[in-house]
């Protein structure tokens, strides 16, 4: 996820924007003790023998955090784990990325499961005892924590492999935060032999540790990227300052302030430029960025930044633009993916778990996108917030901090989704 801002606070219990359904209660263990399948007591039996070893496993991801397209070790660690579960393994996908196969004693159709693995920058200290050991880099958007879930789903499904009606594709993603994973993926034939019918994903969020949300349409917004060159005989370091300073006129929602929560919007053009730099001896470039919420929004920017871009005259400075329509995709989930997986999400956390919006939050992205445009996906909120101890999981913050909880939550939904979703025939 590649939020822009990192210094955000949520206070607890007041995600504005969205539709809460109680208050956030851990329900994992008894939200469907009534009726037990006995499948999905197999699985939940496995996942609790191997809570302790997920816990670790995850701790030593956050202790070794690599950055886009160094996963080489979390990618190890991961093919080490499936082949010892007997999936099928393949290695080196799209770069650092992990695909393991596991097909039922059934036949049914295949379901995908994606995780992301790489970790960001960042020179905050960790506010874990398991704190990172890689000088400027750390799992401060819960990579570690998706990979971990993925392991874990791993874990139930092999228990269960017999039973399986259908085949499901583990996918463990690198290079999530530049947004070269998924389409590198994609293009090394990721989805092909065999290929899904859906993809799920989630993502940590600051809903509280037992919670899951579900985003209907839009979830995030992609990413405009507009390359303004500058050259001439004039000032180009002060007017790449005035370039630059166009983009924040465009939008129409303002940059996250210290106490903004993550809350959805139902329309907005968020523009802003992530600096200027010499791109020559007699050129400067600068690089902006637009998120939008629906095509009109998109479109409306685009006009309004050309219009602005070509209104400047500066004495010895001509420009170039390079104007790159959805270098990013929008992040839109499938709608009857989502009425066939939120009974059981439901199911498997109680009516107080689950957290409901429809509208977009406006500062991230999400390269799970390109993944949708191939097959119907879902991606949902995992709450890894804890407010009774006081910490947030909000992905990018200096202080990001995930409960450890989320873990078991994460596999017990996700495997349970899938199972469901290949008994139904995807």
């Amino acid at each position: 996820m590649q939020p822009r801002f990192a210094r955000w606070i949520v206070a607890a219990g007041a995600i504005t924007g969205l539709t809460l359904h109680g208050g956030a209660s851990l329900r994992a263990q008894d939200a469907d003790d009534a009726g037990r399948d006995p499948i999905l007591e197999r699985m939940d039996q496995r996942l609790a023998a191997v809570a302790e070893e997920l816990v670790a496993i995850r701790r030593d991801i956050h202790r070794h955090p690599e950055l886009s397209g160094q996963e080489e070790r979390t990618a190890g660690i991961v093919a080490k784990h499936l082949a010892g579960l007997g999936f099928e393994v393949r290695t080196g996908v799209g770069g650092h990325g992990v695909v393991g196969v596991i097909r039922g004693g059934g036949e049914g159709p295949v379901v995908a499961y994606r995780a992301d693995m790489d970790a960001i920058s960042s020179t905050a200290p960790d506010a874990v005892p398991f704190r990172s050991e890689t000088p400027g880099v750390r799992h401060i958007c819960g990579h570690d924590i998706h990979t971990t879930v993925g392991l874990g789903i791993a874990e139930a499904l092999a228990a269960v492999r017999d039973e399986l009606p259908g085949t499901v594709k583990l996918i463990f993603q690198p290079a999530e935060e530049s947004v070269q994973g998924a389409r590198g993926m994609i293009a090394d034939g990721v989805l092909d032999n065999p290929r899904p019918a859906a993809i799920l994903a989630l993502h940590t969020a600051p809903l509280e540790v037992g919670q899951i949300g579900v985003i209907e349409g839009m979830a995030l917004p992609g990413l405009d990227v507009v390359k303004v060159t500058l050259s001439g005989d004039g000032d180009l370091e002060a007017a790449a300052q005035a370039y630059a300073d166009l983009f924040g006129q465009v939008s129409t929602i303002g940059p996250p302030g210290p106490d903004l929560s993550i809350a959805g919007v139902p329309e907005f053009i968020f523009a802003y430029a992530s600096g200027a730099e010499p791109a020559g001896e007699d050129s400067w470039v600068v690089q902006g960025f637009v998120r939008a919420s629906g095509e009109d929004q998109y479109g409306r920017a685009k006009s309004d930044i050309l219009a602005k871009l070509d209104a400047i005259d500066l004495e010895g400075v001509t420009h170039e633009v390079e104007y790159l329509d959805r270098w990013l995709a929008d992040t839109i989930n499938d709608q009857d993916l989502l009425d066939a997986s939120v009974p059981t999400i439901r199911s498997r956390v109680g009516d107080d778990g689950v957290v409901v919006t429809r509208a977009p939050i406006p500062y991230f992205g999400e390269d799970f996108s390109f993944f949708q445009q191939e097959i119907p996906g879902a991606l949902f909120w995992l709450g890894v917030s804890n407010s009774e101890k006081g910490t947030v999981g909000l992905p990018h913050s200096p202080d990001y901090v995930a409960d450890e909880g989320s873990i078991q939550v994460g596999a017990r939904t996700m495997a349970a989704v899938i199972l469901e979703l290949l008994r139904a025939g995807a």
